[in-house]
């Protein structure tokens, strides 16, 4: 990476430019960013607990994993990591009640995960090449300086198969139903990595395969079927070359569009209110940044 003439772009970015192109500018041109929240907490915690765990698993012993404490190492991640937020911003972002209640719906998932760990990893057949696998490439030809950039969470090897497969850890308040399965912001992340890790990596990217690792902090435990209390839940999303193709088309069109070497292009950028769009947004209560029209 060259830090002084490069310019670096991630999902984050581009799915934010194709939801609303007035956030993205808000956010990345003129750097207001998004403040903290429980749920990222949460979420950054617990899934690098989870690397954590395959990794020793992996790369030391089933034994040694077994022996991590991962309640222990959650817990302190957690502490850390909302403390870290609160400073930047000078205040708090979450109620005592409301911390408390994450803290107890992580060590759940943590006792369903080592409970069925197996069912999900395993040593035998399987390798792990990668956690925190970095993904750095150039997908535009004419703009070489714009990189799309990430870090893979669990990148696995399938020795039988011979086959990769690219996990994304996501935390979800209690999965994803049918209608977030359809929602290519959320499942289109894994496609588009697919794409640029095969290039990068020299493989064949018909030999990768993609799939979300949903830890769910809720479930009902009155549920008739033991499926509908499983804390686990694994989603691989469509990704064949129609689906690629067009993601890899919008991203080289947000690359042209928006930048100039690596530099932004100043430009209008459309709004595009609604709903969904509007109801996430960092800036919806902030009519000095955004007035939706």
């Amino acid at each position: 990476m060259d830090w002084e003439n490069d310019k670096l772009i991630s999902w984050t970015q581009f799915s934010n430019w194709m939801a609303c192109p007035h956030r993205w500018y808000l956010m990345w041109q003129k750097g207001h960013k998004q403040p903290p929240t429980i749920h990222l907490t949460f979420g950054t915690a617990l899934h690098e607990t989870v690397q954590e765990y395959l990794e020793r698993m992996y790369n030391q012993s089933i034994k040694s994993a077994d022996e991590f404490d991962m309640i222990q190492d959650f817990q302190e991640r957690m502490a850390k990591l909302y403390g870290e937020a609160k400073e930047k911003i000078g205040d708090h972002f979450s109620t005592k009640q409301e911390l408390l209640e994450f803290i107890e719906d992580g060590f759940n998932i943590i006792d369903f995960f080592e409970k069925y760990r197996q069912s999900h990893f395993s040593k035998s057949g399987y390798q792990l090449l990668g956690i925190e696998m970095p993904l750095l490439i150039s997908p535009s030809e004419e703009n070489p300086k714009v990189k799309l950039f990430s870090k893979l969470d669990v990148v696995m090897w399938d020795e039988e198969m011979h086959r990769i497969k690219v996990i994304d850890i996501k935390t979800s308040t209690a999965g994803w139903n049918k209608w977030a399965k359809q929602d290519k912001s959320k499942t289109d992340q894994l496609v588009l990595y697919k794409t640029w890790f095969a290039k990068q990596y020299n493989v064949p990217v018909d030999n990768v395969d993609v799939e979300y690792f949903i830890l769910k902090r809720k479930i009902n435990e009155d549920a008739p079927y033991a499926a509908m209390k499983n804390r686990i839940q694994r989603f691989s999303p469509p990704s064949g070359k129609t689906t690629q193709n067009k993601l890899n088309k919008m991203l080289l069109e947000f690359i042209e569009e928006n930048f100039e070497g690596n530099r932004y292009k100043e430009k209008q950028h459309e709004k595009r209110p609604s709903d969904k769009t509007c109801r996430w947004c960092p800036f919806k209560d902030n009519s000095d940044l955004c007035d939706k029209k």
